[in-house]
């Protein structure tokens, strides 16, 4: 990249001189002269040089004082004083006005081109660490928005320790973190559903569109998707001298107004659940158990709600929680052993629960949704996972449970939803079996010439190798590469009675691309060579 030089100087003859001077030797070009400081000054903005020649006695404004006023406006602006004056005192004030150089008429042409080569290099240098730091620059403000919401759900998973360490972060994040509330939101699906494949798509445009509601209400916000809770979760960043009730109301109608959206053009419910006040950012993890306590609750008050940690109405000693222990155990007994078993062990669970209290309507209605989710969470091979639920009875099952009054009733409904579940599962499993092990069969017998495999069987039909083993073992009575096998050769037998094929092309066309494998796997099969058992036809 070419370089430009200004050169200020009164008399002719050095400033004809210094023109003439090779700089596109060095990598400059001359971008403008002048006669005095003055007209300097006029030609600097256009010029913008990033080296300076100036002498320093000049008519009107001399070299010094033009120099001062061109370093600031250019900081990074290289500046060589010309002078015929010796003097310690000119040297003196040119380094404290940021002069680069010192050179003493008559200018020695040696002396010239050293510096002019010298500089040039240090110039690029400079220019080539200030690019670096603006592609720096440019690379954090563009991943600014990540970094952020990384910062939200570490503050709010409690993943950073120590206060000074929040701090630091935040101030790298260009944040202010003085007073905030934690708000966590839950999307409950209607009517309308998008394609699994594209629920990404729809979380990323939801997080985009809760922010901008956010921001048009004047709340800075720091936002995080939990894909393993399916929450959104904010951090709603106020100035520390706005009003606690001010600051709360904001955040209601914030809320407010993206139920209206979601429901308006996703057909779906928002449940928020949100936390009090706080001004100490190290405590967001607590705030954050608080908004999902209230956001967890709001399910059996319906949908479309907004709960304040503070509203919450049940008193702490009447909590009833099921531990996780619990939790598995009935599961691995209601989808692997028998509901008669599942019941006597939910009796089991809740005999401790309170007659009265929305605890208990909560625990039910979580258990409902981990049956929903444990399937999907168990090994890819077992029978469990693989096996097509239809859950649609458990999802009716929630607004019924919410309006359940007492402990009894929570339990009837459940026995009810779960004995409903496994009877809707279980009828006509074994046709739909047998349907789907005769479409495997087919899809072998059209693509045996292939180099098909058990991975394309599980490509195509979404199962696992083992659980497509056991079908064909219990309903085939063969294994995948038996059957394979089987309809190979009933193929090959065809073939091989006709003399106008080879042996290796009766290989390719039942799918063997291996000559030498297709011989041994015959040999097997039938005791004797391909030549001999066509002697022998």
């Amino acid at each position: 990249m070419e370089l430009q030089v200004m050169i200020l100087d009164d008399e002719y003859i050095i400033l004809d001189g210094l023109c003439s001077f090779p700089w596109s030797d060095y990598g400059y070009r001359i971008s403008a002269t002048a006669r005095n400081g003055l007209e300097g000054l006029e030609k600097l903005e256009q010029a913008k040089p990033d080296l300076i020649l100036t002498d320093v006695k000049m008519p009107g404004m001399d070299g010094l004082d033009f120099a001062e006023r061109a370093h600031e406006m250019y900081p990074d602006t290289v500046i060589v004083i010309l002078t015929g004056y010796d003097s310690f005192a000119y040297a003196q004030k040119a380094i404290t006005i940021g002069v680069k150089e010192y050179l003493l008429k008559p200018i020695d042409y040696e002396e010239l081109k050293n510096m002019a080569a010298r500089l040039a290099e240090e110039i690029h240098a400079k220019k080539d660490e200030q690019q670096e730091v603006r592609d720096l620059q440019k690379y954090f403000n563009q991943s600014v928005p990540e970094l952020r919401s990384k910062f939200a759900g570490n503050l709010l998973y409690g993943r950073i320790q120590g206060k000074g360490v929040v701090q630091e972060q935040a101030k790298s994040l260009k944040l202010t973190i003085e007073k905030y509330i934690v708000c966590v939101g839950r999307k409950i699906i209607g009517e309308k559903r998008l394609h699994e494949g594209d629920k990404w798509i729809e979380e990323f445009a939801c997080i985009n569109i809760f922010e901008e509601i956010f921001n048009n209400y004047n709340i800075q916000v720091l936002s995080d998707y939990n894909t393993a809770t399916a929450e959104y979760n904010f951090i709603l960043l106020f100035a520390k001298e706005e009003e606690n009730q001010k600051c709360m109301d904001l955040a209601l109608q914030a809320c407010g107004k993206i139920q209206e959206e979601v429901e308006r053009y996703l057909k779906a419910y928002m449940n928020f659940g949100i936390s009090d006040i706080s001004e100490d950012e190290y405590q967001a993890n607590a705030q954050y158990r608080k908004a999902q306590k209230a956001c967890r609750q709001c399910i059996y008050l319906g949908t479309n709600i907004i709960l304040k940690y503070e509203d919450l109405q049940y008193e702490e000693q009447k909590d009833f929680v099921i531990t996780p222990g619990e939790r598995m155990h009935f599961m691995m007994t209601l989808f692997q052993e028998s509901f008669e078993k599942a019941e006597d062990e939910l009796r089991q669970i809740f005999a401790e629960a309170p007659e009265d209290g929305a605890a208990v309507k909560f625990a039910a209605m979580d258990l409902l949704f981990g049956c929903m989710k444990f399937p999907y969470t168990c090994a890819v091979d077992s029978e469990i996972h693989n096996k097509n639920w239809n859950f649609s009875v458990l999802q009716d099952g929630v607004k019924r449970i919410s309006q359940c009054e007492t402990t009894e009733e929570v339990l009837t409904c459940m026995f009810n939803l779960f004995g409903t579940l496994i009877k809707q599962n279980t009828e006509g499993s074994d046709e739909r079996n047998r349907k789907l092990v005769q479409s495997i069969l087919s899809y072998i017998e059209k693509n045996y010439a292939e180099d098909i495999s058990m991975d394309d069987l599980t490509e195509k039909f979404h199962i696992s190798r083992t659980y497509i083993s056991r079908l064909l073992k219990k309903y085939a009575g063969k294994s995948f590469l038996e059957y394979l096998t089987d309809v190979r050769f009933k193929h090959v037998e065809q073939l091989i009675a006709d003399d106008r094929y080879k042996q290796y092309e009766i290989a390719e066309m039942v799918g063997y691309k291996d000559f030498g494998y297709y011989i041994k796997v015959f040999k097997k099969r039938y005791g004797i060579t391909p030549n001999e058992f066509r002697k022998h036809i």
